[in-house]
């Protein structure tokens, strides 16, 4: 009994002391929700994230996109942007040029895509992309939709090119005094001197001069060798023996000493693009080119309207404000729509 007393205070001692030696050891404190870094989503096989891919070329971010690709006519492309360059500037709209188009690359202010590009591939950007209006040039086998329109080109003919040379100098000369120069026994020189001659009268009918000399006009003079400059020379001097103060040159005939003797007697002439020698004409009334009135077309495109099939025309360029007026402008560009829409007869 002696040692039980003795033994056991002792074991409650030491279990004293070894329980408060735990309770004063420093405690380790987890910050582990406090700094928790942000979860990572992993992917799984099922749900593969979606890649975006890189975008080919640089970002078009203009009102307006001319898509030229490298294989097209370099001329035609050339006079589509200058066409889209003036629109541009005059209206406050912007243009950008590319030779190759992918949908990354149209920004959301892109509203018109002119495109020189192969059919299947206009076709297939604007079934894609509804919110642009696409304006395919050349592309005849496509047919139209409410964001795809089409432009169709060609090269105009002799007579209608003769017809309206001779409508238009009728309409800006006065006492409509004016004449045609052709090649004699060719098939080309008969069909411009018959066209011009129509063309005039279908402005002026009779065409009689209101002032001495009284004369009915256009008058024509043939040149049988063109190589002859006494054969020319006899042909402009039977216009001028008429008091015929416009010409209309045949585009073969149209050598610089031709021109060059013109210009000395200060005639008025009128031109046909790609003709010989035009720079040098002193006294140029216009030049007359085929191509494509883009103006209204655009207006209508940048509106969100589709324009149908836009087809290729004659423009008069060059023209000289002092020789032809506006009005003379709105005149010709309503007989010249006439003309091309099968109205009006270019021969007799």
């Amino acid at each position: 009994m002696f040692n039980k007393r003795i033994h056991l205070p002792l074991i409650l001692l030491v279990l004293v002391l070894l329980l408060s030696a735990c309770n004063n050891q420093p405690q380790l404190t987890v910050t582990v929700a406090v700094t928790q870094p942000p979860t990572i989503e992993v992917p799984t096989v099922s749900e593969p994230t979606n890649i975006p891919t890189a975008t080919p070329g640089v970002l078009l971010d203009a009102d307006m996109v001319l898509w030229a690709p490298e294989s097209v006519d370099p001329t035609l492309a050339e006079q589509l942007e200058k066409e889209l360059s003036a629109y541009a500037d005059t209206n406050g709209n912007t243009l950008a040029l590319t030779t190759s188009l992918s949908t990354a690359q149209l920004s959301p202010n892109v509203r018109v895509v002119v495109s020189l590009a192969s059919p299947s591939e206009v076709e297939s950007l604007a079934s894609v992309l509804p919110q642009i209006q696409f304006l395919a040039v050349n592309a005849p086998d496509l047919v139209p939709t409410e964001n795809l329109s089409l432009v169709i080109t060609g090269e105009p003919s002799r007579d209608q090119l003769s017809f309206l040379a001779g409508y238009t100098l009728a309409l800006g000369t006065p006492d409509f005094r004016v004449g045609v120069l052709s090649q004699a026994g060719t098939p080309e020189g008969q069909t411009t001197r018959d066209a011009f001659v129509t063309g005039a009268r279908f402005h002026c009918g009779l065409c009689n001069a209101r002032f001495a000399p009284v004369e009915y006009y256009p008058f024509t003079a043939e040149v049988s060798d063109p190589a002859n400059p006494a054969d020319w020379q006899a042909a402009a001097d039977a216009l001028l023996a008429k008091s015929v103060t416009s010409i209309f040159v045949q585009p073969e005939l149209s050598t610089p000493e031709l021109i060059a003797y013109l210009n000395s007697k200060n005639i008025t002439l009128i031109g046909i693009e790609g003709q010989p020698n035009l720079e040098s004409i002193q006294k140029l009334l216009g030049v007359l080119s085929s191509g494509v009135d883009l103006e209204p077309a655009l207006g209508r495109l940048l509106l969100g309207e589709s324009v149908g099939v836009v087809k290729a025309g004659i423009e008069l360029k060059q023209v000289n404000r002092d020789l032809f007026s506006d009005g003379r402008v709105i005149l010709f560009e309503r007989i010249k729509q006439d003309l091309l829409d099968g109205y009006i007869k270019t021969l007799p």
